[in-house]
């Protein structure tokens, strides 16, 4: 600091620590990294502080020194209470959400340790400064094992785990996602250690009953458990946890265990009183195994099942014993049938939302019951559910009238009708998809638009019959519209898509892939019209060109993200005018783009300094390209 130091003066080191604990928290807790790292390079004061206040870490756990670098992480970050490992991580994702100055000086700094390899090993250890979490990777494949020659695992291990454990004691919430030489031995070192855990995830790490044994007798404050893919997990590992936590356990996720059965569910309506979410995808559990969760778990209020075993039973319990149920959502069910949901709607009245996904034995009859009884009805998902016709969507219209949003998949026997009657009773609707319901046309959007005005986000995608008309009433009655996609409707063209940008000039995401009628007039009209635009989608358009791209440039100087693939008449000139002006873009893709050469590709990455992705294909980024953003570039996959 030039002149007076007043702040370090002042201030003591308390204050300051609280100060920095303040810094770039948002609205939802989460705290700025970016922030946090300017804050770092103050001064060696700031930056020890810093060190000792850092909550938050997410951290990249493949490469051939990841306990190493995890063992430092837990030294000079002693105060961390929420660590997520996840071995998917790549430098660039990593820099993404831990830190991007970080990463590129651990970049360089690799090329310098590779020329330095002659130096002593206590030298060449030394990582670089460690300010934003975000690690190298190591160049082997993510599934390679240490090797009987003495090759190091390339991916997080047991030992990186205990020194997390011993060096973060005051642990709350730990994140391993996808770390495959993790075992029950890692896992014992965090129960031994963290007393004060809270949450558990362990998607798709084979850790063993021995290890869960230890997190219920070592973490009796966990309310937040992920067990989906951990597939080396018995009955024993489970019925020896929730014995020990259960009473504390609030969230349970489970998924393709293939050793669980109904024993450990018996254990969970047992042992857990207070448990309020449970998602449970297993061919193994059957009706028993739920109804004991119903029997022993009345405060469940979220509950998704995709369980082939059970039937009507299991959900005629829930209708009786879950009466403070507000989110349900059944998948692939075979044997549920209206009885299920008859007994749903008689028991519980708090229910808000509802997903329904390919419950083939389900009729019109079941959305009667939910509407006339749960009056609290807000969203609505059905998917694949072929046999639900016109009159399921009539009676949500008439009995829900809070309904928000709704979603229709593969619906091919709902027709226009339907839509009159949520047009009618559901006038705070604000959003709305609709994909492969080829019967629906124009009159169904008519509808809607003129009854829901305060829609905000509409998805059409496979609309074969949706054109113009639809879109000039949506333009003329929903002014709030931030959210637009299209995808494939082939009878849009220009005059909708001109209706819209004059109307709807709040518009900050727009999809028009596939809509093959509009020109550059049309997207001339969304540039001028849509100042804030962040995303757009114009793949597919095969007869926009240039213009298009030098207007959008001129006019959208927010945007973000932007796909532009199988655009044959864009060439590198469109390019070089869309980056001058979009110098916020973070996403690009543009493959299939016949005049675009290696220059343009050249062109995108020298001008957007924040890009993060760039999809095109291999032969045409340069060598010089490859070297300069390399992390940030990804090719296409051809040889498949």
């Amino acid at each position: 600091m030039r002149g007076a130091d007043l702040i370090n003066l002042a201030l003591p080191d308390e204050l300051l620590d609280d100060v920095l604990r303040r810094v770039g928290v948002g609205s939802d807790g989460a705290t700025s990294k970016r922030d946090l790292d300017a804050c770092a390079l103050v001064c060696r004061r700031w930056h020890r502080l810093e060190r000792a206040s850092r909550r938050r870490a997410k951290l990249a756990a493949s490469g051939a020194r990841a306990d190493e670098v995890v063992r430092l992480v837990a030294e000079r970050f002693p105060a961390l209470v929420d660590v997520s490992v996840d071995e998917r991580l790549t430098v660039g994702n990593a820099a993404s959400g831990a830190g991007g100055a970080s990463c590129a000086r651990a970049s360089r700094s690799r090329s310098r340790r590779s020329a330095q390899s002659s130096t002593p090993f206590r030298r060449r250890r030394r990582l670089p400064h460690i300010t934003g979490l975000a690690f190298q990777t190591s160049p082997f494949p993510l599934d390679q094992p240490a090797g009987d020659d003495g090759t190091e695992r390339n991916c997080l291990t047991d030992v990186g785990l205990a020194h997390l454990a011993r060096g973060c004691r005051r642990l709350e919430k730990l994140s391993l996602i996808w770390c495959s030489a993790i075992t029950s031995t890692g896992l014992v070192s965090i129960a031994e250690n963290c007393k004060n855990l809270t949450s558990l995830d362990l998607q798709a790490c084979y850790i063993g009953d021995q290890g869960l044994i230890a997190v219920g007798e070592g973490c009796k404050l966990l309310n937040y458990l992920n067990l989906r893919f951990v597939e080396g997990t018995t009955d024993e590992g489970l019925i020896g946890l929730v014995k020990n936590c259960g009473k504390s356990l609030v969230s349970l996720a489970i998924a393709t265990c293939v050793w669980l059965t109904d024993a450990s569910l018996h254990a969970v309506g047992s042992h857990c009183p207070n448990l309020e979410t449970l998602s449970l995808e297993s061919d193994r559990i059957q009706n028993q195994g739920i109804i004991s969760v119903a029997k022993g778990c009345r405060l469940l209020k979220t509950l998704k099942l995709q369980c082939m075993g059970a039937g009507d039973e299991a959900l005629d319990a829930i209708g009786s014993f879950c009466l403070l149920l507000e989110i349900l959502s059944l998948n692939n069910f075979e044997r549920f049938t209206d009885r299920s949901l008859s007994s749903i709607a008689k028991g519980c009245k708090n229910l808000t939302d509802l997903i329904l996904n390919d419950c083939q034995l389900l009729t019109d009859r079941s959305l009667e019951f939910v509407a006339r009884s749960c009056k609290k009805l807000a969203r609505v998902k059905i998917n694949g559910c072929q046999s639900m016709d016109t009159a399921a969507l009539e009676h949500i219209g008439r009995w829900c009238p809070g309904l928000l949003e709704l979603s229709l998949i593969y619906c091919p026997r709902i027709q226009n009708s339907a839509f009159l009657e949520i047009g009618r009773g559901c006038s705070l609707l604000m959003s709305l998809y609709l994909v492969d319901c080829s019967r629906i046309s124009d009159d169904a959007l008519c509808h809607i638009a003129q009854g829901c005005k305060n829609l905000t986000e509409l998805s059409i995608r496979r609309g074969y019959e949706i054109g113009d008309k639809a879109l000039i009433s949506i333009a003329e009655n929903c002014k709030s519209l931030r959210e637009l996609t299209l995808q494939f409707c082939e009878k849009v063209s220009d005059v909708g898509v001109m209706a819209i940008a004059e109307s709807c000039s709040s518009l900050r995401k727009l999809n028009l892939c596939g809509c093959q009628l509009i020109t550059d007039s049309g997207l001339t009209a969304i540039a001028r019209g849509c100042p804030d635009l962040v995303s757009l989608d114009i793949s597919v358009l095969r007869v926009i060109g240039d213009m298009a791209l030098a207007e959008i440039g001129e006019g959208c100087p927010k945007l973000k993200d932007i796909a532009l693939s199988h655009c044959p008449a864009v060439t590198n000139v469109g390019l070089s005018h869309l980056v001058r002006g979009c110098q916020q873009l973070e996403s690009c893709q543009m493959v299939y783009c016949k005049q675009v050469s290696s220059a343009g590709v050249a062109t995108v990455v020298s001008s957007c300094s924040k890009l993060k992705k760039l999809l095109v294909e291999e032969w045409k980024v340069s060598e010089r390209t490859q070297r300069r953003a390399g992390s940030i570039l990804t090719f296409l996959c051809t040889g498949l």
